[in-house]
């Protein structure tokens, strides 16, 4: 869960995140999102949790962030079954894809073990190919 953000001009640049076994990492912020981030949570109040159930005293539970998102992809009119742990593994490929190695993914999906972060990532035929490519 994200339980803080830090704003620099008015951008989020990090964000706190608690995972599980309770254990904490800052994890980076593209510029882009920041930007737009930063911009919402001006308009929200502030407490311990930037995603809250009221004012920031208690977070908002798994299943509430669950039906949120599927509100949202279904106002959006997407017909595809999206979650929380399909955009996580989107996440992951897409850093994959960008040129980011295993041992960084690993570190801000906050993962033990490499094992468990290569699930996480689908390795598309165009990556391949760029991999081979560089012989």
């Amino acid at each position: 869960m994200i339980i803080d953000a830090r704003l620099q001009d008015g951008t989020a640049r990090s964000v706190r995140v608690i995972g599980k076994g309770d254990k904490e990492r800052l994890v980076p912020l593209p510029a882009a999102f920041g930007q737009v981030f930063g911009f919402w949570l001006k308009d929200q109040p502030r407490g311990e949790f930037v995603f809250a159930r009221t004012a920031g005293q208690k977070p908002v539970s798994s299943q509430a962030a669950r039906a949120y998102l599927r509100g949202m992809v279904q106002k959006a009119g997407i017909e595809k079954k999206i979650s929380p742990h399909k955009l996580r593994h989107t996440y992951a490929t897409n850093l994959l894809n960008a040129g980011a190695e295993l041992v960084d993914i690993k570190a801000l999906l906050g993962h033990e073990s490499i094992a468990t972060t290569q699930i996480y990532t689908n390795v598309g035929q165009e990556r391949m190919e760029q991999v081979v490519g560089r012989l």
